[in-house]
């Protein structure tokens, strides 16, 4: 996600979420993003799983997240991007336990 909405030639809506997660916003930059695509969906899941690392806390709407992103994943990629953030909250889950 790093990169994404740091250069003036980004997205807007890009811009705005780096922006909040970059000040630590994650469900604020995790609203703004419509989960009714799988792209979308999935960088959802990023920021909330994120905020758990940090925050040790929101680890319900991670979950919530991640099983949206999981069901909207259609291709192999998607799949296997979905898990990898399913793996990140598992590893987030052990370090605070």
């Amino acid at each position: 996600m790093s990169g994404n909405g740091t250069t003036a030639g980004d997205d807007p809506l890009q811009t705005a979420v780096w922006r909040l997660r970059s000040r630590a916003c994650w469900a604020d930059a995790a609203a703004l993003l419509p989960p009714d695509t799988p792209s979308a969906a999935l960088q959802r899941a990023m920021l909330l799983v994120e905020r758990c690392l940090y925050t040790e806390g929101g680890w319900a709407d991670a979950e919530d997240a991640l099983r949206t992103a999981e069901a909207l994943a259609h291709t192999d990629e998607e799949r296997g991007a979905a898990a990898c953030e399913r793996g990140q909250l598992a590893y987030a889950a052990t370090l605070h336990g």
